[in-house]
């Protein structure tokens, strides 16, 4: 009886020592946000006016009086420490919705959010510089600061070599000063997204970025040459969008060739002189090639054979509002993949090619397939505002409206193109005193198609 005893006080004695032991291990004590990360996503919500701050919106429910990993219901992302014998959260992702939150981005975020691989702020009214003398976190990803109004230079202090940046979007604030250098660190980068701010000065090298596949700097003030010289912009470009900028100087083809993947080149609205080089029509990778609204004086035919107009990737050619003399490039008729074409208002002279009448005729022949050519028909072609003259070809003057191409041959010096044909509705033929003389050919090819 003694012993019965004495193993049951034994045993409660146990029960008593391994129950918290037992509770302890079904259920931890939860992981907490590192006090750290904690302040810096205070400093955020307190950098934001509180009137900008919808009950309905994101930072609405940041309530600090409960953990952020374990508590915020939106607006971040967590994961736990990499450090070891560490049982706190570490603050990962933040990402605000578009709420018109304003206000300055304070420091702490980038300072004391070591972990941070993506921070998204776009669409909403934050102002200010961005913090200066604070690099961007090593492991930062994704930073999106678009369609807001910062202001101020972009400070070269974030961007360093150890940064693994991926894409950076700053486009549509009000940023001045000029794009600074210490981009090219940045070898991770992949996507550079700057336009509609209000940056000056040159294009800086960026040719060390071996990353960067899309650049767009539209819509700023950006000057000096862009495409002069090889080794300016690093060979893995696929898009280039400068748009409305005052780039200046000429396109060298050989810088073109230093780009062999890009798909992408839109120059449109700048100062670019001299002429289209030859490169630029038979670049095997190029597919939109828009230079309108420049200086252009020229154009370089490409030539017709294997490497040149045959083996062009050209899908769309805009020329339009240039100073372009002489006759229309040839060599476009033999581009087999290219559908839109706009040579407008410029000062072609001479007559139309029949190799582009043909290639407008089939897309009213075809509907999208089934002609046999081996080229894609002409879906646009714009020819207005020149002083073409002569005589129409005869595959034009057999086209109808609604036939399948978009043309226009107003404004020009045909006085055959009488408003009957779609294509020559619009502005008027130029007056006969204004049109330079036709050559020869084109009068006895006029005169031929009379007799018939």
């Amino acid at each position: 009886m003694a012993s019965l005893s004495r193993r049951v006080l034994l045993a409660l004695l146990a029960l008593l020592v391994l129950a918290p032991l037992r509770r302890a291990v079904a259920a931890p004590a939860p992981a907490a946000t590192f006090p750290g990360d904690k302040a810096a996503l205070a400093a955020l919500r307190s950098a934001v006016a509180a009137s900008t701050v919808p009950p309905y919106s994101c930072l609405a429910s940041w309530d600090f009086a409960r953990d952020p990993c374990a508590a915020f219901p939106c607006g971040i992302r967590c994961a736990s420490s990499p450090a070891a014998n560490s049982s706190y959260l570490r603050v990962t992702a933040v990402a605000l919705d578009p709420a018109g939150y304003s206000g300055a981005l304070p420091a702490a975020v980038f300072s004391s959010l070591p972990f941070l691989a993506s921070l998204t702020l776009a669409g909403n009214r934050f102002h200010g510089a961005l913090p200066s003398g604070v690099p961007l976190p090593p492991g930062l990803l994704f930073l999106d600061l678009s369609d807001n109004a910062f202001s101020g230079a972009i400070p070269g202090s974030l961007f360093t070599p150890t940064s693994d940046l991926q894409e950076l979007y700053l486009s549509r604030n009000s940023f001045t000063g000029g794009v600074p250098p210490q981009l090219s660190l940045l070898g991770s980068l992949s996507r550079l997204e700057l336009q509609h701010n209000a940056l000056t000065g040159p294009l800086p090298p960026l040719g060390a970025m071996r990353s960067l596949t899309h650049l767009d700097v539209t819509g700023n003030a950006l000057s000096g040459p862009i495409l002069a010289a090889p080794g300016h912009l690093p060979p893995s470009l696929l898009s280039l969008a400068a748009r409305n900028n005052s780039f200046s100087g000429a396109l060298r083809g050989a810088a073109l060739a230093a780009l062999p993947e890009v798909r992408v080149l839109d120059l449109t609205g700048n100062a670019v002189s001299g002429a289209v080089p030859g490169a630029a029509l038979a670049h095997p990778a190029l597919q939109q090639l828009r230079l309108g609204s420049n200086r252009l004086d020229a154009v370089e035919e490409a030539s017709a054979g294997g490497g040149g107009a045959a083996s062009s990737q050209l899908v769309e050619l805009d020329l339009g509002g240039n100073r372009i003399a002489g006759r229309l490039p040839g060599c476009l008729a033999a581009m087999p993949r290219l559908r839109a074409v706009a040579l407008d208002r410029n000062r072609f002279t001479g007559g139309i090619p029949d190799g582009y009448a043909a290639r407008v005729a089939a897309a009213a022949e075809e509907e999208g397939a089934g002609t046999g050519a081996q080229w894609a028909p002409f879906a646009r072609l714009m020819l207005q505002g020149n002083y073409l003259c002569g005589a129409l070809p005869s595959k034009l003057r057999q086209l109808k409206e609604g036939g399948g191409a978009v043309v226009s041959l107003a404004d020009n010096c045909l006085p055959r193109c009488p408003h009957k044909f779609y294509f020559c509705q619009g502005a008027p033929q130029k007056d006969r005193a204004t049109c330079p003389r036709c050559e020869a050919s084109i009068r006895r090819q006029d005169t031929l198609l009379r007799m018939h």
